[in-house]
């Protein structure tokens, strides 16, 4: 208390004046960056990620800090832009396939089809027993299920160019990131000395902030993003077998496992009700099992395993955390929401210590 004291005693107009030069010139430099600033944060994420890699490569190039931060560049860059360009093609492509196969089959009276089936048929008795006559009447599946298809058709060509044009900031947005990546996984180390010189904690206190940080960072991207492409991956596979197209649905079932609550069943749902109805029974009942245990035991394990160095988070803080940062932030939010989470976390646990004593005596009042 008493060098809290003489640091107070210390403080001055100047220093005040100081403080709100800085407070100034710090809100001002975040409005100018606040447009990149998913980028350079995703670009912190992962230098603190890939720092193991780095100074592997610093070791076989014997110093050569440049080189190494610039074949992490490139081995990133390779890891993630390939996939993807090849994902998107083959996407596209199905999707536009899907789009078109629901179009000819519900054309060619297929639907009609459906309503012989013994599920669909007893659906539609009970309905009709205990639901009133107008809400039936006049429904023509077939010409409803005709004018979504066409509706979707349309608006898959009508939103291409916004596609396209959100494929573009993205690719834009990704290199920035890669140019970020550089320096910071370079400077690295000579950054966080640099932060934690600034800080006013104690160096035990900023040594376990910062590693939490990395621990949370690394949680939340290996959490969501690798447990959404295991998902993706083992629908996918299960769709295909059941003659589905399996590359796109699974990737749209990547895309549905981080939506929370809802997940990969917005789409194996309706997929297994199709086979059902349409008389396929045994591949409806194989994608129903396989999707309750197979890609639920991949977010009942994966998930759990990946989170669980998110300093000491519960699952439903996990839930919540995911859930709120999807809400504030949008998809990046997946990220964001478990970091502040658990940099909240270590600041309750820091301000645990250090008001240890004084928070015992007060739990004896």
């Amino acid at each position: 208390m008493k060098e809290g004291s003489s640091f107070r005693e210390k403080l001055n107009i100047d220093h005040y004046f100081l403080f709100a030069l800085l407070f100034v010139a710090l809100f001002a430099s975040y409005k100018m960056i606040a447009p990149y600033l998913d980028p350079i944060l995703l670009a912190l994420i992962f230098a603190a990620m890939a720092n193991p890699v780095y100074q592997w490569f610093v070791k076989k190039t014997r110093g050569r800090e440049n080189l190494s931060a610039g074949l992490v560049c490139l081995l990133l860059t390779l890891v993630i832009v390939i996939p993807c360009m090849i994902m998107l093609s083959v996407i596209i492509a199905q999707g536009i396939d899907s789009v078109g196969a629901i179009n000819r089959w519900v054309a060619a009276g297929n639907l009609e089809k459906l309503k012989d089936a013994p599920l669909l048929r007893t659906a539609v008795d009970f309905m009709q027993r205990y639901l009133p006559p107008s809400v039936l009447e006049g429904v023509d599946l077939q010409a409803l299920a005709i004018k979504s298809s066409s509706a979707a058709g349309k608006l898959l060509v009508s939103q291409s160019g916004q596609i396209l044009g959100n494929i573009s900031m993205v690719v834009g947005k990704f290199f920035l990131m890669i140019f970020v990546f550089f320096f910071v996984l370079k400077d690295q180390q000579r950054l966080y000395d640099y932060i934690l010189h600034l800080m006013p904690l104690s160096s035990k206190h900023e040594t376990v902030l910062i590693q939490k940080m990395k621990d949370v960072s690394r949680s939340a991207v290996l959490g969501s993003f690798l447990t959404a492409m295991a998902q993706g991956a083992a629908g996918g596979i299960a769709l295909a077998i059941c003659g589905l197209p399996g590359f796109f649905w699974g990737a749209i079932m990547a895309f549905a496992s981080l939506i929370p609550m809802v997940g990969t069943a917005l789409v194996w749902v309706p997929a297994a009700a199709y086979l059902l109805i349409s008389g396929k029974m045994g591949l409806g009942i194989f994608l129903v099992v396989w999707c309750v245990v197979v890609v639920g035991m991949i977010d009942n394990f994966l998930r759990p395993l990946f989170m669980r160095g998110g300093a000491g988070m519960s699952t439903v803080m996990v839930f919540f955390a995911i859930l709120g940062g999807i809400q504030l932030f949008g998809l990046i939010g997946l990220i964001y929401g478990p970091l502040i989470f658990g940099i909240t976390m270590v600041l309750l646990y820091i301000y645990d210590l250090e008001f240890d004593a004084f928070l015992k005596s007060q739990d004896q009042i």
